[in-house]
């Protein structure tokens, strides 16, 4: 009676204090053992682990800490929870209240499935299973852990983010590091270019027509001179044309955009007037400020907010990651993002401790027509008139124009058109304005006095949605009046949303003319696009008027209502579809007359790649209302040289045969002959770049000297590279005057023991030619010494000590070295350059030594046969 009595008051006590009953009634563990746990994102750790039997139980705690799963305590203090994989899957883990919630469901937590240990809650392998996706298997004999995961872990995530951060690092540091501009503008009197070619034989049932375009390019008295050809032969008669003969130098300031310049380039020749209204044709020179590298940065914007304390955030523009931060103890982060021009989509990502990841998004437009703060920019054109390439104007016509930045989102200009081919009066004047309120509201006026007034607002929202709106106010006299307006106005909007899981989108278009009758029209436009799986669907409306209105009193005379369908597939690249229409893309219209009420066409398309360069096509379309056909195959093929197209049409009244050849041909000042390409070149820049060993040592190609064939060069922004047979790297695509930063990637050389003097410097991308680069080679260099312990007057060689080596200007070490058991040491595939060794400052601080000298600073010189350095010592000495 007295022990019964005894029991009952002991479980009271335990009840009141809250102490867990499991605690006393659990099952004991038939042992306690480490576990190796060896996972890719994690790295090799030990896990603490029970053993029942042949099943080990896992600590909850600390492997939802290894893999960054959030989690937080319950109420009782012993239990956990949390919400996993998604911020709606929540779980709670709670051995007092024997409460186990998975995905927001509650269950009872199985008193023989988990074990209340001193350090940590361990649970049965099927609960991680079951709450977290994570599927555990244990090695008894090996002692190991390995697992699965159904959901991407957080800690891979994790790592995956810090791998993005630690590349945006060390690419800001090569950024910012020393680049020096080895290749810099070099003006040449003459020097050939390139030339691009396009042709065109027509065969028809009306006879045969052969097009020629010839388009070239080079440099002449430092600047770039460039022309085109156009001749046709039919039937016998020739016709030919020359346009576009134009000579343009440009001085130093016009390569440096980010400065504001008293004059940037000079033309001469068939120039165009930057008129904002009509541009004229006219031969004569021009002078401008504005640089011909296009600005890139205007404003720096500042985005700052608050969020969770602790918290990591990321900011992309453009979906590329270009700074992080974390969040301060009351949630405050702030950033300095560069607003450039275009469209810039800025986002934010914010990962909280709590494992929620939000997303915010916004989007700034800046047309190239803002100038940054406190620039001006001019045009001044003047020359006669230009009607055809032989037929000009007797007077002579002028253009200029100016712009100020008045800040980064206001720019106002001025210019005026002088001459009779800008029409009867002596002077036209121009006035204008563009805005940029709230950072993404864009406001346009521009003022023509006798012509025309006319505004224009835009937005562009981050989920896409765009709206425009304009409206224009006529002058009746002006010969831009050419339907008879008093104004008109046109609203556009584009609005995206999702239609199940996939995106649609849908674009509606308004446009009113008044005339000067007082009769008016419109016209009206919608558009809708939707993807049924990888069906795409688009449909189109358009409504109004046709054309000009020849009678405005009676606008109806040219009313048209049409609705057009389409409907896209494009097969799927999977090895159970045939190979010869994989990827294959189809494509079906039909147009419907609203206004008739009869179909009017209907268009069939078959397009699929063949042999990884050509495509082929086949067509076939239907005139309904006119009872016409035509049927259309082509094949265009990408040769390495030159780009071959082919097509046949048949209509119901003829056929044509069309066979184009078109590419391009550069002069290679390294090969000293001609490259082929099948892209366009004229208006831009290449590169022949060249690997070669410097046996001789003096830096410059000689003949004999070994070339090494490598695709071991990267430049900072896009372009074509290619090896030749000859082991020349030919780099095309660049534009013309712009810098490019050229890094030599080692690891891809044939021979690891060869390197180069510099492994990154800067070019100036020459205009409508190649530039030759040369870079040589030479071995890499290898050093050995020792590190002795003076102990007793004697030198002891002292192993097992860590040395850092140091480039010159670099405060992180490129290699930590061993000593051996004897204190020696050696390093070998060392670059060509300055050097600095030390030993590990930790080391010296726990022996109580200090090194004599306290560093050693060396030289690996650029060498044919590689340098080579010994007696390298190092004395430590007890510090007294």
């Amino acid at each position: 009676m007295k022990s019964s009595s005894c029991f009952l008051f002991g479980f009271l006590f335990c009840l009141i204090l809250g102490i867990p009953q499991t605690g006393y009634a659990q099952r004991e563990p038939d042992g306690e053992v480490l576990l190796n746990f060896n996972y890719p994102a994690v790295g090799n750790v030990y896990l603490n682990g029970v053993f029942f039997g042949d099943v080990a139980y896992l600590p909850v705690s600390e492997v939802l800490s290894l893999l960054y799963i959030p989690a937080d305590r319950t109420d009782t203090g012993k239990g956990l929870k949390g919400a996993y994989p998604t911020k709606n899957d929540t779980w709670l883990i709670d051995p007092v209240t024997n409460q186990l919630v998975v995905r927001g469901k509650s269950a009872t937590l199985e008193a023989d499935k988990f074990y209340f240990g001193e350090l940590d809650l361990f649970l049965h392998p099927d609960y991680f299973k079951e709450i977290f996706g994570i599927n555990f298997t244990i090695n008894v004999y090996a002692l190991s852990v390995s697992l699965k995961s159904d959901f991407v872990l957080p800690i891979e995530e994790r790592r995956k983010r810090e791998a993005i951060r630690k590349q945006l690092q060390q690419r800001t540091s090569q950024t910012g590091g020393s680049a020096p501009l080895l290749y810099d503008r070099e003006r040449k009197a003459l020097s050939l270019g390139v030339l691009d070619y396009n042709t065109i034989l027509t065969r028809s049932n009306l006879g045969t027509n052969l097009g020629l375009n010839l388009n070239a390019g080079l440099e002449f008295l430092g600047g770039d001179l460039q022309g085109t050809y156009i001749g046709n032969l039919s039937q016998g008669n020739v016709l030919h044309n020359f346009s576009g003969l134009r000579w343009r130098y440009v001085l130093p300031g016009g390569m440096s955009p980010e400065r504001n310049v008293g004059i940037a380039s000079i033309s001469a020749g068939q120039i165009n007037t930057s008129s904002f209204t009509n541009s004229t044709n006219l031969l004569g020179v021009a002078v401008t400020n504005n640089p011909v590298i296009p600005r890139m940065d205007l404003d720096v914007f500042v985005i700052d907010g608050t969020t969770v304390p602790d918290s990591e955030v990321e900011l992309l523009i453009g979906g590329q990651l270009v700074d992080f931060t974390h969040a301060d103890e009351v949630g405050f982060y702030r950033f300095n993002a560069p607003v450039i021009y275009g469209t810039v989509r800025l986002s934010l990502r914010i990962y909280t401790p709590q494992g929620e990841v939000i997303i915010q998004d916004r989007q700034i437009q800046v047309p190239f027509s803002f100038l940054p703060k406190g620039f001006v920019g001019y045009n001044i054109q003047a020359g006669l008139p230009q009607f055809a390439f032989d037929s000009l104007g007797t007077s002579l016509a002028t253009h200029a124009d100016i712009s100020y930045g008045v800040t980064n989102a206001l720019t106002v200009r001025a210019g005026a058109d002088h001459g009779e081919v800008f029409g009867e009066k002596t002077i036209y004047p121009v006035f204008g304005l563009s805005a940029r309120l709230f950072q993404q509201y864009l406001l346009n006026v521009d003022a023509l006095p006798d012509r025309y007034y006319r505004a224009n607002a835009s937005v562009f929202y981050s989920d896409n949605t765009s709206i425009n709106a304009q409206y224009t106010e006529y002058n009746l006299s002006s010969i831009f009046n050419v339907r008879g307006q008093v104004r008109d106005a046109n609203f556009n909007v584009f609005y995206p949303f999702k239609l199940g899981e996939r995106f649609s989108g849908l674009r509606l278009t308004g446009e009113r003319i008044w005339f000067n009758t007082g009769v008016g029209v419109n016209n009206y436009q919608v558009d809708f696009n939707t993807q049924i799986s990888r069906v795409v669907l688009r449909m189109n409306f358009r409504g109004g008027a046709r054309g000009v209105i020849d009678d405005p009193e009676n606008p109806a005379q040219n009313q048209f209502g049409l609705f057009t369908s389409a409907l896209t597939y494009t097969l799927p690249r999977t090895q159970s579809i045939p190979v010869y229409v994989r990827g294959i893309f189809l494509r079906g219209q039909f147009r419907y007359s609203t206004l008739l009420q009869r179909p009017e066409t209907i268009s069939v398309l078959l397009s699929q790649t063949l042999f990884r360069n050509g495509r082929f096509t086949l067509g076939f379309d239907r005139e309904l209302a006119f009872k016409q056909s035509q049927f259309q195959v082509g094949f265009l093929y990408d040769f390495n040289s030159i780009r071959s197209s082919s097509q046949f049409t048949k209509r119901s009244q003829g056929y044509t045969i069309q066979q184009g050849l078109s590419g391009s041909l550069a002069y290679d000042p390294a090969g000293k002959g001609v490259v082929p390409s099948n892209r366009d070149q004229i208006t831009r820049s290449g590169a022949a770049v060249r690997l070669f060993v410097d046996t001789n040592e003096n830096g410059a190609f000689d003949e004999g000297e070994e070339i090494v064939p490598a695709k071991a060069v990267r430049l900072d922004r896009s372009a074509n590279i290619l090896i030749g047979s000859d082991g020349i790297l030919r780099i095309t695509q660049l534009q013309s005057y712009w810098k490019y930063r050229l890094d030599i990637d080692i690891t891809a050389l044939p021979n690891p023991n060869l390197a180069p003097k510099l492994k990154s410097f800067s070019f100036v991308a020459e205009p409508n030619r190649f530039r030759q680069i040369d870079i040589p080679l030479y071995q890499t260099g290898i050093i050995e010494g020792t590190v002795f312990l003076l102990r007793n007057g004697q030198k002891v060689g002292q192993g097992g000590l860590r040395l850092e080596l140091l480039r010159e200007g670099e405060t992180e070490p490129v290699e930590v070295i061993r000593t051996f058991s004897d204190g020696t040491f050696y390093s070998y595939g060392l670059l060509p350059g300055k050097y600095k060794l030390r030993v590990d400052a930790k080391q010296l601080e726990f022996m109580e030594v200090n090194p004599e000298p306290s560093s050693l600073e060396f030289e690996v010189k650029a060498l044919a046969d590689g340098d080579y350095l010994e007696g390298l010592d190092l004395v430590l000495v007890k510090k007294e």
